[in-house]
């Protein structure tokens, strides 16, 4: 099958779980936003997951070509994925 290279930018607490602001990533061409995570949860264990799964604090945010994405959101070559949590207001 064929390979995908996606740039995942990390940005505050994801900046911090990971030690990087931002990397390549090999996936399977069709992987789609979930994948994606999974494989990120794999590379940088517990504490990500934790921050990933976790919907009670502040729902996580992948933004691709500047819009929010699903989890089923299929990844094209050459992609930018943000992560991050949505800005607050008040």
């Amino acid at each position: 099958m064929r390979k995908i290279h996606i740039t995942v930018k990390y940005l505050g607490t994801f900046s911090q779980l990971t030690g990087r602001r931002q990397e390549t990533v090999e996936l399977e061409s069709g992987a789609t936003i979930d994948v994606l995570a999974l494989r990120l949860v794999q590379k940088y264990g517990r504490n990500l997951k934790d921050r990933l799964d976790n919907d009670e604090t502040r729902p996580v945010l992948f933004l691709v070509a500047d819009r929010p994405a699903d989890g089923n959101r299929v990844l094209s070559d050459g992609e930018e994925v943000l992560i991050t949590y949505p800005a607050g207001g008040g």
